[in-house]
């Protein structure tokens, strides 16, 4: 009955955030409703960590470029046929479709849409992005506000419909997809810059991210799924620690990590 009111308030506070987010765009307040909206989620439904968004958002404000092929192919999601890649590999689209709408960039979103949509109906998550989501996506392309805040829905959605049937290792499946694409996204734009400060700032930012999926999938080591890359978390995690409080990543440092976040996102989207 909980989950139900929970549910039923998140609906209409959706609603209201929505009705005035349009509104709201010339006040600038965009980015509080979006703020508004997720302490809502993370307080109520206990989403453990912060969407893609965070990470796009970082590397936007660090003047970073959109770079389409340093994402996983749109093309490539006939190639997953087991649980776990469907689950991962729907974290990482769900990540580059982040990616493609913080940028304004119109028809990789709905490529990466199409994507995921394809993932969420093969995992028979059937309430988390039917046709009048993606019609939604399609009808605010040109709206960033509204693009973010109904992207953002459709991941708490995901989350809490698989916890609600209980799938909890599915759904951190998705989550880790996302957070491994968040790393790669950064590591590749790092590169290409030949080693941008911010960017490598944006980089070291993920720690947080890093060391809370760490501590979830701790509880389920004994899962063959989730040990497919948590070995490797533990190593960045690891890596994250030995940063200390002023969290600066030299290029050294980062050239040294820079293999492992390559070789674990590989193993995933391959």
């Amino acid at each position: 009955m909980k989950n139900i009111i929970y549910l039923g308030v998140f609906a209409v506070s959706l609603a209201l955030l929505f009705s005035c987010s349009k509104s709201q765009q010339s006040e600038g307040s965009g980015e509080e409703t979006l703020k508004d909206l997720e302490e809502f989620v993370e307080r109520e439904f206990d989403y453990p960590i912060p969407t893609s968004y965070r990470v796009t958002e970082m590397l936007q404000e660090a003047n970073a470029n959109f770079v389409f092929n340093i994402t996983n192919d749109p093309d490539n999601v006939s190639n997953y046929v087991a649980v776990w890649q469907k689950a991962m590999n729907l974290g990482v689209y769900g990540a580059d479709l982040s990616y493609s709408s913080t940028y304004n960039r119109q028809e990789e979103t709905i490529q990466f849409m199409n994507a995921s949509r394809t993932l969420i109906d093969d995992l028979n998550i059937s309430t988390a992005f039917n046709q009048r989501m993606a019609d939604r996506i399609e009808a605010n392309l040109d709206n960033q506000d509204s693009l973010i805040l109904i992207i953002t829905e459709s991941f708490w959605d995901t989350y809490n419909h698989l916890n609600k049937n209980g799938e909890e290792k599915t759904s951190l499946l998705v989550i880790a997809g996302s957070v491994i694409e968040g790393l790669h996204i950064t590591s590749q734009l790092i590169i290409s810059s030949e080693y941008n400060e911010l960017l490598l700032e944006v980089f070291a930012n993920q720690r947080d991210e890093v060391k809370k999926l760490v501590e979830l999938m701790d509880a389920h080591a004994e899962d063959e799924n989730v040990n497919r890359i948590l070995p490797t978390l533990r190593y960045i995690d690891l890596f994250f620690d030995q940063l200390g409080e002023d969290n600066v990543i030299t290029k050294g440092q980062f050239d040294d990590i820079y293999g492992s976040v390559q070789d674990m996102r590989a193993s995933v989207v391959r």
